[in-house]
C-alpha cells in the first residue's frame, strides 16, 4: 500500500506541475521534426523539435524562439537550460526585454524553459531540443567505391552496409528519466541499370543473378524525422550476355555465292537445304569467348575477335542452335541463348522450269536453267514442236550449264519459237537423312520459249 501511494503522489505531483507550464509560445522555425513530448505514460503539451544534421557529424546549431503570449511588447524573457544531474533547470544569465526573445547557440540535445514576465502577468513554456544524427556506410568497398573482391562470383553478389546512429532522447523533468526516442529507419537499394533488380531492403543484401552490365548501387537510409544518408558502390560485372543474330544467306548472294547464277529456292519465302546462314555474335556483352553448337553435329569455339562466321547446313530440318559465352578469366561466367531455323524440303510439285530464255550472247537469259540447291541431280530433254530432241542432260544440277539455244551441241543456233521439255528424273534432298531419287507419277513437261 505503501509503495502505491507513492507512485499516486508523484504522478498527482507530475499531473499538477504541467497544468503549471502554459501552452507552447516557444518555436523552432528550421526543426525538421516537432512531436508532443511524453512523460512516461504521461502526455504532455511540451514539444520535442528535431534538428537533423547535413551529415554524419557535422553537428547542428538550433534557434529557439519565444513570443509574448498576448503579442504585445514590454515583456521580460528570463531562460532556463535543463541539468539532468540536478534534476532542475539552471538560469541562463542575463535577460531579453520586448515582444520576443531567442536562443541561437544551440548545439547539443537539450531541455529548455522560458520564464515571460510583464508587471504581474507571469508565464513559463518549455520544450526540448534533439540533435538528429546518422552515419551509414557500404562497408565492403574499397577507396574507389568498387566493391571489394570476394563478394561477388557468377552467381550472387553481396551488399554490406552498416549504421551509426546516435542517442536520442529527452527527459521527465521532475525525475531526470531519460526518455529514449527510436525511429524507425527505411532502406531503399537503386540502381542507375534498368536490367538490373532492385537489392532487397535491408542492410546486408544478396543479389542473384547479377546484371551483366557494370551497375552502381546506391544505399539511402531514411527517418521518420526526415533525415536521409546515402552512399554507393561500384560492380564491375563479370558475367557475360549472349546474343546473336541468324541470317539466311540467298542464292544470289555474290559473297558466299560467287559466279553463281542460282536464280531461286524451292520456297518463295522459306529457305531450302543445303543452305548457309550468316550468324552475328556482335550483340553478345561482356564476352571474352564462346561456343557455338550449330545443331547439326559442328560446333566451334572462338575469342571476341571473330563475332561473324558463316556455316552450311547439309540436309534439310529442323536445327537449334545454341551460343554459350563466357566472360574473361577468372570467373568465365557463362551465359546461353538459342535459335531455332528451318530448311525446306524438296518436292516434285515445288520444281520449276524457266517459261522463256533469250542466247543472244548479252549476259542475260542466255541459258536455260533451274539451279535449286535443294536438287542435286537432274535428267532433262528438250524438243522441238516436230518432236525433235534439240538438248538432253542427265547429272549433277550444281554443274547443269543449261541449254545454250544450240540443236545437240552441234554449235548450230535452234530456230526462235516454243519448245517442249521432259524432266523425267531428279534427285532431292527430301529425306533429312539421306538423297531421294525421285521418279515423278508422270513426267515433269513444261513449254519453254526462245527468244534472240
Amino acid at each position: 500500500m505503501r509503495m502505491i501511494l507513492k507512485r499516486t503522489l508523484l504522478l498527482l505531483t507530475l499531473i499538477l506541475d504541467f497544468a503549471a507550464v502554459g501552452l507552447a509560445q516557444v518555436y523552432a522555425p528550421a526543426a525538421g521534426f516537432v512531436f508532443d513530448a511524453r512523460y512516461g505514460s504521461v502526455s504532455s503539451e511540451d514539444k520535442v523539435f528535431v534538428f537533423n544534421t547535413p551529415y554524419f557529424g557535422a553537428g547542428a546549431n538550433a534557434t529557439l524562439e519565444a513570443v509574448s503570449t498576448d503579442s504585445t511588447d514590454g515583456w521580460d524573457f528570463h531562460w532556463w537550460v535543463y541539468n539532468p544531474q540536478t534534476i532542475t533547470y539552471d538560469l541562463i544569465p542575463g535577460v531579453t526585454t520586448g515582444l520576443s526573445s531567442q536562443i541561437d547557440t544551440i548545439t547539443v540535445s537539450s531541455g529548455y524553459q522560458v520564464e515571460m514576465s510583464k508587471g504581474l502577468e507571469r508565464d513559463t513554456f518549455r520544450v526540448w531540443i534533439v540533435i538528429n544524427d546518422l552515419g551509414m556506410e557500404i562497408i565492403n568497398k574499397d577507396d574507389g567505391d568498387t566493391l571489394l573482391f570476394g563478394y561477388y562470383n557468377c552467381s550472387s553478389l553481396d551488399l554490406r552496409a552498416d549504421t551509426t546512429r546516435v542517442p536520442l532522447f529527452y527527459y521527465i523533468p521532475q525525475t531526470g528519466e531519460k526518455q529514449k526516442v527510436q525511429p524507425s529507419l527505411k532502406f531503399t537499394w537503386t540502381t542507375d541499370n534498368p536490367d538490373a533488380v532492385n537489392p532487397s531492403p535491408r542492410l546486408i543484401a544478396r543479389v542473384n543473378n547479377p546484371p551483366w552490365a557494370d551497375t552502381w548501387y546506391k544505399l539511402t537510409v531514411t527517418d521518420v524525422y526526415g533525415l536521409s544518408r546515402t552512399d554507393s558502390v561500384f560492380y564491375e560485372s563479370i558475367k557475360s550476355k549472349a546474343g546473336f543474330t541468324v541470317e539466311y544467306i540467298p542464292l544470289y548472294d555474290g559473297e558466299e555465292y560467287p559466279g553463281s547464277s542460282w536464280r531461286r529456292k524451292y520456297y518463295e519465302n522459306s529457305e531450302g537445304a543445303p543452305g548457309r546462314y550468316r550468324f552475328d555474335m556482335s550483340s553478345s556483352e561482356n564476352m571474352a569467348g564462346y561456343e557455338l553448337i550449330f545443331g547439326d553435329g559442328d560446333t566451334i569455339n572462338l575469342g571476341s575477335d571473330s563475332l561473324q562466321l558463316v556455316h552450311e547446313y547439309k540436309l534439310p530440318g529442323t536445327y537449334t542452335i545454341v551460343l554459350t559465352t563466357k566472360s574473361d578469366l577468372p570467373y568465365e561466367c557463362t551465359d546461353s541463348t538459342s535459335h531455332e531455323i528451318e530448311l525446306s524440303y524438296a518436292t516434285a510439285e515445288n520444281f520449276e522450269m524457266p517459261n522463256v530464255f533469250t542466247p543472244n550472247s548479252d549476259g542475260t537469259n542466255d541459258t536455260l536453267r533451274c539451279l535449286d540447291v535443294s536438287v542435286d541431280f537432274i535428267d532433262i530433254a528438250i524438243f522441238s514442236r516436230s518432236g525433235l530432241k534439240v538438248y538432253e542432260y542427265a547429272g549433277s544440277m550444281p554443274d547443269w550449264r543449261g541449254w545454250d539455244g544450240t540443236i545437240r551441241n552441234t554449235g548450230r543456233d535452234a530456230p526462235v519459237g516454243v519448245y517442249y521439255y521432259v524432266i523425267s528424273l531428279f534427285r532431292a534432298y527430301e529425306d533429312p537423312q539421306n538423297k531421294q531419287t525421285r521418279i515423278p507419277d508422270k513426267a515433269m513437261r513444261g513449254f519453254v520459249h526462245l527468244y534472240r
